[in-house]
């Protein structure tokens, strides 16, 4: 799975269209009766074949009376879709990540309520805390549909190298940082070998803010100033001062690199990130690797990724559209997603089954049993719950790096986190 990339701003026309069944538009009725509803999802061609294809096909034989035509968007999603639904062209069912909760304080999408009720669904058993993500002023507007939480890959020659057991279920942040110690390898000035990744990107601190009880956001204020996420921050500025985790620097040296492919290439020994990269890693022959779930301060969370389905509320056939989201997000439709692993389920009933578990990928034995308990230990931070999560993530990065780079404090990035994203919610 790709990660889930903030959009420009740009209109532009659709990337591409794909269209099962016959043409006519998701308000009308194909000429053999069959009821046809849009669903519009973000990626391009490969999105497509690997994460809904298959299926869609699945749903479209289970109920011969409905077709889907799938609007495939490559880039600009967020800025095409709003674009949509102001020319009253909204598909039936769109798919929606961290941008959902900005297109549900618009009311462009169906409270589901009633629905999940109606079909009996138990939103514990399938998603746990995950639903929380998609909740706009306490109405569900999207069913969780690919899941990931944040995991943590290791390479198991560098464990074994060093001498060091891999990391369990129960692994503390002291594991953590005397692993990561362990694992940096230097010869003079220079670093042939980085213990762990991390660097801005809000996730790979926020996580561990959430683990230490803390949030960025609750209840709509920015929380982020406090002596539980000031001890995080500190923490965080310390190992990478000393060398322990990947570095600007480095990444600089190193052209078109990131954190996944400095792992991919042994120059970094864990790598924390969501569930996108089991499959491509796996093809790397020369690469000995297993996962596990995220190390802990005071509490086993994680920080979520992944995407949900939303009912249009002009939707002129919201009875079939939601008969698909519900089927998409189901046991037998996530099984499909679980056996090709095109991306991860987000349903924990599939997750934590054996079928999921016990099986190899491209030939590998892994710890996918790390993926489930991850899911079920996600916690929602505040800053999901608006419109707002892209401009204060991305404040929070911003100020996080300015303390890596040696410019700010840990206690003056965290005060330049909150005075920027008190400004940004005084525009919402």
């Amino acid at each position: 799975m790709n990660k889930w990339k903030k959009l420009g701003l740009a209109a532009a026309t659709l990337t591409s269209v794909f269209f099962l069944g016959a043409c006519g538009s998701g308000n009308a009725e194909t000429k053999d009766g069959k009821t046809v509803i849009e669903f519009s999802h973000w990626g391009g061609d490969d999105a497509y074949k690997t994460i809904y294809k298959d299926r869609i096909a699945a749903f479209e034989k289970a109920n011969p009376d409905i077709k889907v035509k799938v609007i495939s968007i490559a880039d600009n999603y967020d800025t095409k879709l709003l674009t949509m639904y102001a020319g009253k062209e909204a598909p039936d069912v769109v798919q929606v990540a961290e941008n959902g909760q900005n297109f549900a304080s618009k009311t462009l999408f169906e409270d589901l309520s009633p629905y999940i009720k109606e079909a009996g669904i138990d939103t514990e058993a399938s998603w746990a805390d995950a639903l929380t993500q998609y909740t706009w002023e306490d109405q569900p507007f999207a069913l969780p549909d690919r899941g990931g939480p944040e995991i943590m890959y290791y390479n198991k020659d560098m464990f074994d190298a060093a001498g060091l057991t891999y990391p369990t279920v129960d692994w503390t942040i002291e594991d953590y940082t005397a692993a990561m110690k362990k694992l940096t390898v230097k010869k003079g000035d220079q670093t042939l070998q980085y213990g762990a990744s991390g660097l801005d990107w809000t996730p790979n601190w926020g996580v561990f803010v959430n683990s230490n009880g803390g949030e960025v956001m609750q209840e709509g204020k920015l929380t982020i100033n406090s002596p539980e996420n000031l001890e995080v921050l500190e923490w965080y500025n310390e190992v990478y001062q000393k060398g322990y985790i990947l570095t600007y620097q480095e990444l600089e040296n190193v052209k078109n690199s990131n954190a996944d492919s400095m792992f991919s290439q042994g120059k970094v020994a864990m790598l924390t990130t969501g569930f996108w990269n089991i499959r491509s890693f796996t093809e790397l022959e020369e690469l000995n690797f297993d996962i596990a779930p995220m190390p802990s301060f005071k509490e086993k969370t994680t920080w979520p990724f992944g995407s949900a389905l939303a009912l249009s509320k002009d939707s002129k056939h919201k009875e079939a559209a939601f008969k698909f989201m519900n089927y998409m997000t189901d046991v037998e439709a996530q099984s499909i997603m679980g056996e090709t692993l095109g991306d991860c389920p987000a349903n924990l009933k599939v997750l934590n089954s054996a079928e999921f578990n016990n099986r190899q990928i491209n030939g590998r034995e892994l710890n996918l049993e790390a993926v489930g308990l991850s899911a079920e230990r996600v916690k929602i931070d505040g800053v999901f719950q608006g419109p707002y999560y892209g401009e204060i993530t991305a404040a929070g990065s911003n100020q996080v790096k300015e303390m890596l780079l040696g410019r700010l404090t840990p206690q003056e990035a965290i005060e330049k986190i909150q005075e920027r994203g008190e400004k940004i919610l005084k525009m919402y």
